[in-house]
């Protein structure tokens, strides 16, 4: 049986950055992708916290810059946002980069559409990548994986499974995106902590204890490189709350 681990000091310095994961991070699974709401809360508690952090908070998700932007509206401005796993990124001080889109994608994405009609599987389409959803139908799972795989290794694209579904995608990861945030004026020199559910995090995680920061794991504890773990979403806001009451 694995070792717990325990929860994350409620803090904040002047010396840290602070690196979210969204979906299961932020806020709750949901069957889709457009089944996800922000609250004003969580929007107003992340806001307050960009303002005493400014340029150190930052979103990191497989979700693209423009889905964030629609789930946080302008307040979305105030954060650092890295995403479509880092292959897009904008900060308030360097503004929006992103990679050139190459033809093969939208080949890539039309087939895993098509996937998603002859099988009953939910299709997302992304800015660098699309995803085949199963959690409404999870005996879908092995054709799912299969077929993203064969679409990914047809196009050269990367394959990145997650929770109930699967991607094919731009190259890139969350723990190269931290790195590459992390060479910003605002934070070059600080510590990264990093909150993540998914093993899509891992590489987060990993990149922020090398770093000399630390991996908050969100969830069922696993095996890990995340240092410190929450149990849920509302134990994430409760020490959004906290850190933000003790922020320095």
């Amino acid at each position: 049986m694995l070792a717990d681990l325990a929860p994350p000091p409620p803090r904040l310095s002047l010396a840290d950055s602070l690196f979210l994961d969204f979906d299961g991070t932020l806020v709750e699974l949901a069957d889709n992708p457009e089944g996800v709401h922000v609250s004003r809360e969580l929007a107003d508690r992340l806001d307050a916290l960009a303002a005493h952090m400014p340029g150190r908070l930052a979103i990191v998700s497989g979700r693209s810059i423009a889905q964030i932007d629609a789930l946080f509206g302008p307040q979305a401005q105030h954060f650092t946002l890295a995403g479509s796993h880092g292959a897009e990124r904008r900060s308030p001080e360097d503004g929006h980069s992103q990679p050139e889109k190459p033809d093969h994608l939208a080949i890539a994405t039309e087939e895993m559409r098509r996937v998603a009609e002859d099988n009953g599987l939910y299709f997302e389409t992304k800015s660098f990548g699309a995803g085949l959803h199963y959690r409404r139908k999870p005996e879908a799972e092995p054709l799912a994986l299969r077929e993203a795989a064969a679409i990914a290794e047809r196009h050269g694209l990367t394959l990145q499974p997650g929770k109930m579904m699967v991607e094919v995608r731009l190259p890139g990861d969350k723990g190269q995106a931290i790195e590459t945030l992390m060479e910003t004026p605002a934070m070059r020199g600080t510590v990264p902590i990093f909150f993540g559910d998914d093993v899509t995090d891992e590489d987060g995680f990993a990149a922020a204890a090398a770093l000399g920061g630390a991996g908050v794991l969100v969830g069922p504890m696993r095996e890990t490189a995340a240092r410190y773990r929450l149990p849920d979403v509302p134990a994430v806001h409760e020490w959004l709350a906290q850190a933000l009451e003790n922020a320095e």
